[in-house]
């Protein structure tokens, strides 16, 4: 009689040769189960029993840890705080119809950078895909960022000078969870970043090149050309963003439609605040424990929506310094503050407003649920009476 793995234990090592650096959450019936050295870590990290079934490829018996379909989503999102990668394998065909082994496949990559479900991210802060790239003419280094769950997308170049040091300042204001990077990119750089808490991963580096990201976004954005964008002449800008891209669209496994426009973000439009600034003066983190206790941020957000507070975020983060600028946000918050009953007004409603950016973004990939849509409904209503205000 054989030894060897089963049918199904053959797809799961398919399965895993495709994505080595992944925890595989293989669906067998209502549960996702882990092999391997997937179940002893899953099994240590969740704090779940470790059991054994089935042989793997030598003969010998194979760990297991499984974790129900209904709470999966939860495991998982505990799996990314911790900073792992989970590929999620489904049943793609009813077992009861199935001739032979189900047909089983991986429907999504779930990181750190590219979290869309409401139960693995939080309600006020960005969750920032990162990818950065040296620019081999002069030595700068292009910069993008993505938040895939609100479509949030942007780009940006350092000056070779300030190189490293703009890029732990970027990585200080936005809080990246993780970024993409080519193979040979600078050490010192990685270090500083795996410092700051940010998975770095290796991606392909073809991913980067300027010429394939170009046409990924023009494609992306349903546009002749990416001038009207403001990034003409970021030639490592335009390939992070399009190598950014493209990590997002194979590990979500989707065209990520309510991605549809980059915003270009030039440092000379705003005070420069670097790393050690933000941290001394402890705009979003505090010194000690590294939260926002006590911070600028937690003292000035009396926002009502989640939006609200992300945009304060950034903008507390990179403060305006062109005059006129500067003098049409005074005027607006100066309207506010002497119409009391105009501002109250205004808040109520915002208070009933969901994060409309983040429902938006689960519509477009096709995990929005009814209640989803619901709050959604409910927020749009409220516009037409703040456009009174």
């Amino acid at each position: 009689m054989s030894t060897g793995p089963t049918p199904a234990m053959k797809q799961f090592y398919e399965m895993k040769s495709r994505y080595p650096d992944c925890v595989l959450f293989f669906q067998m019936g209502d549960f996702y189960e882990t092999f391997g050295e997937d179940a002893e870590l899953v099994a240590r990290e969740l704090d779940i029993t470790l059991t054994a079934r089935g042989r793997d490829k030598n003969g010998d018996r194979m760990p297991l840890a499984g974790v129900p379909i209904h709470a999966g989503d939860t495991y998982v999102a505990r799996l990314i705080q911790k900073g792992y990668r989970v590929a999620i394998c489904d049943q793609i065909e009813d077992s009861k119809t199935a001739k032979g082994v189900v047909r089983r496949d991986v429907v999504r990559v779930v990181t750190p950078g590219t979290v869309i479900d409401s139960g693995m991210i939080g309600s006020t802060h960005s969750t920032y895909l990162m990818a950065a790239t040296p620019d081999r003419r002069d030595g700068s280094i292009g910069m993008a960022f993505l938040d895939i769950s609100t479509g949030d997308f942007f780009v940006e170049q350092c000056r070779a000078a300030n190189g490293a040091v703009d890029v732990y300042s970027e990585i200080a204001r936005n809080r990246p969870s993780e970024c993409i990077i080519p193979p040979g990119f600078p050490a010192d750089i990685v270090q500083r970043m795996e410092n700051a808490d940010v998975l770095v991963t290796v991606f392909r580096h073809d991913a980067f090149d300027e010429e394939k990201a170009t046409s990924l976004l023009i494609e992306q954005f349903s546009v002749s050309s990416l001038d009207g964008f403001g990034c003409e002449g970021m030639h490592a800008g335009i390939a992070a963003a399009g190598a950014c891209l493209a990590y997002a669209k194979e590990t979500q496994m989707t065209d990520l439609a309510h991605i549809n426009r980059l915003q270009t973000r030039i440092t000379t439009q705003t005070m420069a605040l670097d790393a050690i600034t933000l941290r001394n003066l402890e705009i979003c983190h505090n010194i000690r424990k590294n939260g926002d206790d006590a911070t600028l941020v937690r003292v000035l957000d009396e926002t009502m929506t989640p939006m609200g507070g992300r945009l304060l975020r950034a903008w507390i983060t990179s403060p305006l310094i062109d005059p006129r600028a500067i003098n049409a946000r005074l005027d607006a918050v100066a309207f506010f503050a002497d119409s009391p009953l105009i501002r109250n007004g205004a808040r109520s409603l915002l208070h009933r407003c969901a994060d409309v950016e983040r429902i938006a973004g689960r519509i477009s990939y096709g995990n929005a649920g009814p209640r989803d849509l619901r709050v959604l409904n409910a927020s749009l209503a409220k516009i037409p009476p703040l456009a009174e205000y």
